[in-house]
């Protein structure tokens, strides 16, 4: 008689210590009881701020709610565990993502119309980087249910936050427009994109071989305009038959004000253009 009252007695002690939990807490419902002390665990772990603490609770939590999930019959009472999980499992919580994917995947198994676990599903692809999973993710919710508004919506907001981030994207990898780039591997840099072209310091030269055989034209070549204003390289870019080398050979004869970056004298990268004009016969 003793032993039973004893036993009757821990039985409802045990009952007792179990925290309320509303209707999940029902006696004899299997995986309910675990359920109730994973909430305990779970409001413990928000109440306290000791890190290592927190994260003991929480992780207690989950246990526990992983224990009801695989102990319930009832299948409204295995979502309602696994729910809760996710929630243990959260970037605000134990920031596990891989575990929170494979826990909404067990949900979507549970409950395949809920589109809610479709679209958690989708941001945690989508914050992992996972970019064309969470789109065909959205897709299939569209896919499941053409007719529902939802689905839809949740895709433009995930296209809109792709547009949003490519624009960035793009944005920070152009140079400003008064940047003056990067120079080459000889330091030069290329006039444009911030850096002025250096100003001419002289008139260019007419050679006399050009004006004695009447050759007109005009010849582009790229020079490079060295930090003392010297011309250190030129080439022909755009020929004229007969007044290619002296064009090269006028070029390198000019003196510029040298360009600047930050307030010293670069080198810089340049197309300049030379016209020969042949002079009237009466002169």
């Amino acid at each position: 008689m003793l032993l039973a009252l004893a036993l009757l007695a821990g039985s409802l002690f045990a009952q007792q210590s179990i925290p309320a939990g509303g209707a999940t807490c029902t006696a004899g419902v299997a995986g309910a009881a675990d359920i109730c002390l994973a909430e305990h665990e779970f409001a413990q772990a928000e109440a306290t701020r000791a890190a290592a603490d927190r994260r003991r609770h929480l992780q207690a939590a989950l246990d526990l709610y992983r224990k009801a999930a695989s102990a319930a019959s009832d299948v409204s009472l295995k979502i309602k565990a696994l729910d809760e999980a996710t929630r243990a499992l959260d970037a605000m919580h134990l920031n596990d993502p891989a575990a929170l994917e494979l826990t909404l995947r067990d949900l979507i198994g549970l409950a395949p119309n809920d589109l809610q676990f479709l679209f958690r599903l989708a941001r945690v692809q989508e914050d992992q980087g996972e970019l064309d999973s969470a789109e065909e993710t959205l897709l299939s919710t569209r896919r499941q249910q053409p007719q529902e508004l939802e689905p839809y919506r949740m895709l433009a907001q995930f296209y809109a936050r792709r547009a949003t981030r490519l624009s960035n994207q793009v944005a920070q990898a152009k140079p400003p427009a008064d940047s003056p780039g990067v120079p080459d591997k000889d330091g030069v840099y290329r006039v444009g994109a911030g850096v002025l072209p250096p100003r001419r310091a002289d008139e260019p030269l007419y050679p006399e071989e050009a004006k004695a055989v009447g050759v007109s034209g005009m010849v582009a070549v790229e020079v490079v305009v060295n930090e003392q204003g010297v011309v250190s390289d030129a080439k022909v870019v755009r020929s004229v038959p007969l007044l290619d080398d002296a064009a090269v050979d006028t070029v390198r004869q000019w003196r510029f004000r040298p360009s600047t970056v930050n307030g010293q004298p670069v080198a810089v990268r340049m197309v300049v253009n030379v016209m020969f004009q042949a002079p009237n016969p009466g002169n």
